[in-house]
């Protein structure tokens, strides 16, 4: 079974696990923590977490749990050569680039398999081009460039900041307003409170911190492969290269530090 969780509490959050018992009172059991260590969707992690939660619930007296195991189509970042962004010179050497990975918080120097920042479901390739920023990647925003400010994305690398509409959306408009790439960014504006620290001194994400998910545009229809249908081993599918929902242009985000530094 694949889960996916975004996670509303720091990494190592203990999450407390209540039933309701025979009296109708919900009664906490123990305590689990499921930020620990990363699971990603098809890990043995994830795998791990999924059969311990099973247990959990046989230990809770349910008459019947079990998994459903799906074939689906996932995305996994190149770990060894990670995706970065760049600013380049007339000549073409790179003269800032984004960072390669979050930097890990005290106390979890040692954890293995972090996942770099990546768009699940990216197209391949190294775009470039005149940056544009196209704040939150809705259709007003790109019209107000557009039409308002005289600004033409087409042949640009936009940059867009996560909020009022779903990352897949943003892809698809940049790429219908004629961009060859996308960068994503949490801006602390949207995704910070204030008053509050950065994590791990608070709650706040830090400025490393980058948000991760993926960017296809299936309007619910479940599998790329597989679209409609649930993906189980007998399913037909289609190849990979009529896959539903999948974008052309390649996307990536990053923290905004960097993104302050690509905005100056």
């Amino acid at each position: 079974t694949f889960f996916f969780v975004q996670a509303l509490y720091p990494p190592g959050s203990l999450f407390s696990i209540a039933y309701i018992n025979r009296a109708g009172r919900p009664e906490v059991t123990q305590k689990c923590n499921f930020t620990r260590r990363p699971h990603l969707a098809g890990t043995e992690e994830n795998l791990r977490l999924a059969e311990q939660i099973q247990a959990q619930w046989k230990e809770f007296g349910l008459d019947s749990v079990h998994l459903a195991p799906y074939e689906v189509l996932l995305s996994y970042p190149n770990e060894t050569n990670p995706n970065y962004i760049s600013i380049v010179d007339e000549q073409g050497r790179e003269l800032f680039n984004t960072s390669l990975f979050e930097p890990p918080p005290p106390g979890y120097e040692d954890i293995g398999d972090i996942v770099p920042p990546y768009s699940a479901f990216s197209a391949q390739g190294t775009p470039e081009g005149d940056l544009v920023y196209v704040n939150y990647g809705r259709i007003e925003d790109f019209f107000k460039l557009e039409r308002e400010m005289g600004i033409n994305c087409s042949g640009k690398i936009v940059i867009a900041r996560y909020g009022k509409i779903f990352r897949g959306n943003k892809v698809k408009n940049a790429k219908i307003a004629g961009a060859k790439g996308v960068i994503l960014y949490s801006d602390p504006a949207d995704s910070c409170a204030p008053g509050v620290e950065p994590y791990p001194d608070g709650w706040n994400l830090p400025e490393g911190g980058v948000q991760r998910g993926n960017v296809l545009n299936l309007n619910g229809a479940g599998d790329p492969l597989t679209p409609g249908y649930p993906a189980k081993e007998y399913a037909y599918r289609y190849d990979e290269a009529e896959a539903t929902g999948l974008p052309n242009i390649p996307v990536h985000p990053i923290g905004y530090r960097d993104a302050e530094k690509l905005l100056k």
